[in-house]
């Protein structure tokens, strides 16, 4: 599934995300010094709403990918489950973020492991 928003799609990411419990901040270890080079707001919303598809999957399998793309800043990616797992009593799998940046030729990649809690909040493991 490949994602596609505007800007007025912000308020739509914000809504998802309020059922999700993730925040831009959260997040958002991918941002960069210099705006042209970073994600923007819209796109961290995009990413966030992304992040919260693969993490409601049922079940969640390695290999399991979703698309975003924001026409506006140019900006795109995927979130990617790499890696299945449980920890310390809870539900985890480990996501692969690969970026490509309208302002930058080189593509960036991240990684971080998400954990459901208890309440059923999927939260990054620290």
């Amino acid at each position: 599934m490949k994602l596609q928003f505007g800007r007025t799609a912000l308020m739509a990411a914000a809504l998802l995300l309020a059922g999700v419990s993730v925040s831009p901040a959260q997040i958002n270890p991918f941002r960069s010094n210099s705006q042209s080079t970073g994600l923007t707001k819209a796109d961290v919303g995009m990413l966030s709403t992304t992040t919260g598809l693969v993490n409601r999957k049922e079940p969640v399998k390695v290999g399991d990918t979703e698309d975003w793309s924001n026409p506006a800043s140019g900006n795109s990616g995927k979130v990617t489950v790499t890696r299945v797992f449980h920890a310390s009593g809870m539900e985890c799998h480990s996501l692969r973020y690969d970026f490509s940046f309208r302002a930058s030729n080189s593509p960036r990649t991240y990684n971080a492991d998400w954990c459901k809690t208890k309440t059923g909040e999927w939260k990054i493991r620290s």
